[in-house]
């Protein structure tokens, strides 16, 4: 496998096989504690598997690397700023940002502000709409864990939570 492919496809696949891992940790779990891991077990899995398949100089996966990124698969010209958010380390920083944000303060806290900084600082997103889907995400993940499902998500160490 060429450097290019691997730069292309590694970060995909790593984040499948973490994904794999949690999904068979998810039913270690007995009852309904399950439920929610293997939920997001499944998701991770899912979206991995589409964003590999979205890799492929197919057409296919052309049609969706546009749909899931909205760049194009030959990657923006070298220098401009989509270029350097396009990159997979840059990608994996992000992602090992909101474990660790995770990991300190928990989830609520940890999603408006991962949403907002990524919004601001990749997307470039204007700073009213950013706190707006910020709050939104917050409150619908909220709703739905805490209240629809009755899951307490984990609160991070600075607020008490165990690992």
């Amino acid at each position: 496998m060429t450097g290019e492919r691997l730069g292309r496809f590694g970060p995909a696949v790593c984040a499948f096989a973490v994904a794999i891992v949690f999904l068979v940790w998810s039913y270690a779990y007995e009852g309904r504690a399950h439920v929610v891991p293997m939920l997001i077990g499944w998701s991770a899995a899912l979206l991995t598997l589409l964003d590999i398949a979205a890799q492929t100089r197919t057409r296919a996966g052309r049609l969706l690397h546009g749909l899931l990124s909205g760049l194009p698969l030959d990657g923006a010209p070298a220098g401009s700023e989509t270029a350097a958010a396009a990159r997979p380390s840059t990608a994996c920083l992000w992602i090992a940002g909101f474990v660790a944000l995770v990991a300190a303060v928990g989830f609520l806290w940890a999603i408006p502000v991962y949403a907002l900084a990524f919004m601001r600082r990749q997307g470039r997103v204007p700073w009213r709409r950013a706190l707006a889907v910020a709050a939104s995400v917050t409150l619908v993940s909220w709703l739905v864990f805490e209240r629809l499902l009755r899951y307490r998500v984990f609160e991070g160490a600075v607020f008490g939570g165990q690992f």
